[in-house]
């Protein structure tokens, strides 16, 4: 049996945090392309309304979404594993097939496995020491 060194959860903090800065880029790109519309054929309404559906959308169904199949995510490093336990069942990593460990955007960790997979761990506060423990425990575990 393995002893259990650190669990993590996401956090409605650092969910809300991207959908702030998302929803930020997604507003500029909407306004640049209803400007770019305007510009070629007249049609400035574009402007004013592209950024405004597109971030009733995010706030209205996808972010919602999103964050209800987040936040049943519970993800446990042992000395031998990383399980996540998440609405479809348990999931067990085994530290010896991480190849690495790198943080993305600073709300998710992406653990790379040896036959090319990807796992991420979503909206968690401090990616970098999560990424950090993970790697010291796979080290830990190599000669």
């Amino acid at each position: 049996m393995s002893d259990p060194l650190a669990a993590w959860t996401p956090t409605l903090a650092v969910f809300v945090r991207r959908c702030a800065i998302v929803g930020v880029l997604t507003i500029g790109l909407m306004l640049l392309f209803g400007w770019i519309i305007g510009t070629y054929t007249g049609f400035w309404q574009v402007m004013y309304v592209a950024p405004v559906l597109a971030l009733a959308y995010n706030i209205g169904f996808e972010d919602p979404a999103r964050w209800r199949a987040a936040r049943q995510d519970r993800w446990h490093l042992r000395t031998d594993a990383v399980i996540h336990h998440g609405p479809d069942g348990e999931v067990r990593i085994p530290l010896a097939d991480v190849v690495d460990v790198r943080t993305r955007l600073g709300w998710s960790v992406v653990i790379f496995l040896t036959d090319g997979q990807r796992v991420r761990i979503s909206y968690v506060s401090g990616p970098k020491e999560i990424a950090a423990q993970i790697i010291a425990a796979r080290n830990r575990m190599t000669p």
